[in-house]
């Protein structure tokens, strides 16, 4: 099979595993009996280890430009934590899988960014016409998903959850390495991406939007279920949200022709906050399903723009780390994100948590605008 179609094929089975599982695992873990705060330390901790392992991870497939081994290893290695979370019980078990999981995870989304963006080459504005697929297995797999969850009960999701990852192991394995130069070493290619003009105030904004949306996602579901709504609606409510997200990646190339990738990152750190403060005004679980579309276009706008411009900032040589650093800051986000939201959760109630996050996402919009418009302002002058 040619490189092209495998490349949307890895999307595709990736995406699967997660729409089986991005949705539910916060409802798995209240259905072990765990409380908001205990549901908001594993997601603290899950992001710690993505913090620590995905610049380890992109940093792997940058040393070592034609091995093709460090996607598959982190797939399976995501494959083994979801085996230990299908065995859990309770807190422990979900600790231990949870962070094995976030391990291999850490490693498989960033770098298969990477590899797609190293494959399209001159070409990468194709990249989120690739990435939709992702997004179309992520609609179908939390659809399904969610009516099995109401007939078999929470644990179900790791019936089509580990056979995916295991999927994604087997076909990532396949797609060809086109690097040439052998890559620096992890902190050495971390400070040189660093480095790269008006990188660091943009992965700060990034931070600050991460930050929000997890603490938004972190208690969405569980809000759906509070408020009345079954395994069924929280499916619909992230198929919904992708369904979104799929024109605006297929329509990205376009879109950031016409508008410039700039001015659609701050759009969508605009509308996340408007996603947040719709949620926190309703008490209708499918109110909150319908919201999701805002989701989706604000998540296809800021991700796929994120990923493209953060692989126009950084080395080409250097792109593994480059995406590896912005999953990092992702991981460092969640640690901060789902524990803070578990705390107000605990505090002011799931809306108030909702409300809250409406500031977080109006700061960050500001802090991307400045980014963005310092880095071009910087690129003007030199060229004159």
């Amino acid at each position: 099979m040619p490189a092209q179609r495998r490349l949307p094929l890895a999307y595709i089975v990736y995406f699967a595993a997660v729409g089986a599982a991005f949705p539910y695992l916060p409802v798995f873990y209240h259905d072990l009996g765990l409380d908001f705060d205990a549901i908001g330390l594993i997601a603290a901790l899950q992001a710690a280890t993505q913090l620590v392992t995905a610049p380890i991870w992109g940093g792997l497939a940058d040393r070592f430009p034609r091995s093709r081994l460090a996607l598959p290893a982190a797939a399976l290695f995501a494959a083994v934590g979801a085996a230990i979370l299908v065995a859990a019980t309770g807190l422990l078990g979900a600790v231990v899988g949870g962070v094995v999981l976030f391990a291999g995870l850490a490693g498989t989304g960033p770098v298969l960014d990477a590899r797609a963006l190293e494959l399209l080459g001159a070409d990468r504005a194709r990249y989120g016409g690739v990435r939709a697929w992702g997004s179309a297995a992520f609609v179908l797999s939390a659809t399904i998903v969610g009516v099995i969850l109401d007939r078999e009960g929470p644990r179900a999701i790791f019936a089509i959850y580990l056979p995916a990852l295991l999927a994604t192991a087997l076909v990532t394995a396949f797609l060809p390495r086109s690097g040439a130069n052998r890559g620096t070493g992890m902190l050495v290619g971390a400070r040189e991406v660093l480095r790269s003009a008006g990188l660091p105030l943009f992965l700060a904004g990034v931070f600050l939007v991460w930050t929000s949306l997890t603490a938004i996602n972190a208690f969405y579901s569980i809000q759906i279920v509070n408020l009345g709504g079954g395994a069924t609606l929280v499916g619909l409510a992230w198929a919904l949200g992708a369904i979104v997200e799929v024109p605006i990646m297929f329509g990205f190339a376009r879109l950031a022709g016409r508008f410039g990738t700039e001015r659609i990152l701050v759009l969508g750190t605009v509308v996340f906050g408007l996603r947040a403060a719709a949620a926190a005004l309703t008490a209708d679980p499918a109110a909150l399903v319908a919201i999701s579309c805002l989701e989706g276009f604000a998540f296809g706008s800021f991700f796929v723009g994120g990923v493209t411009y953060i692989a126009r900032l950084a080395p080409t040589n250097l792109a593994g780390t480059a995406q590896g650093m912005f999953a990092a800051i992702a991981g460092l986000a969640t640690i901060v994100g789902s524990s803070a939201g578990g705390v107000i959760a605990g505090w002011l109630t799931i809306r108030g948590l909702f409300a809250a996050t409406v500031v977080g996402h109006l700061v960050a919009a500001v802090v991307v605008a400045f980014a963005v418009h310092r880095h071009t302002a910087e690129q003007r002058a030199a060229a004159h």
